[in-house]
């Protein structure tokens, strides 16, 4: 059954408000770093209670996602699947990543990427409105 349009823009639009609001944070947090630092890239630790909201929203209950890719291997302890699912505008987006093993064990990992003034970050949440993130120049 296909996807009505609307509810995918809705998606999509969570994902452009969480993304503006890690922009604006990266921005602040990278004023005073040594551009030389970002070539290599640099790790910085947020906080903020504005994202957690919207984070819950985009990336941990956002049910409209696209799969982009998929993977079924064998290990000493049976199959495992690897699926990653996406949420993309031009600058910001979402992955999930889904992991099954034949035990029936089900883990999920999530990271948000944006692309801003010639840099691109990897953000991942550590805990309660808490999250580290990995910014390089490009």
């Amino acid at each position: 059954m296909p996807i009505q349009e609307s509810y995918k823009r809705e998606s999509l639009s969570r994902v452009e408000r969480l993304g503006k609001v890690f922009e604006e944070i990266l921005k602040l947090a990278i004023e005073e770093v040594d551009p030389e630092d970002l070539e290599f890239g640099i790790n910085l630790d947020i906080t903020s209670q504005e994202a957690e909201e919207l984070w819950r929203d985009c990336v941990e209950e956002n049910n409209y996602m696209e799969v982009v890719y998929t993977e079924i291997t064998e290990h000493h302890d049976g199959a495992y699947l690897k699926a990653t699912f996406r949420n993309a505008t031009d600058n910001f987006w979402e992955e999930r990543y889904v992991s099954v093993r034949s035990s029936g064990r089900v883990e999920l990992g999530h990271a948000f990427f944006l692309l801003f003034e010639g840099k691109s970050a990897r953000i991942e949440r550590v805990g309660e409105a808490r999250y580290r993130a990995f910014v390089k120049a490009q």
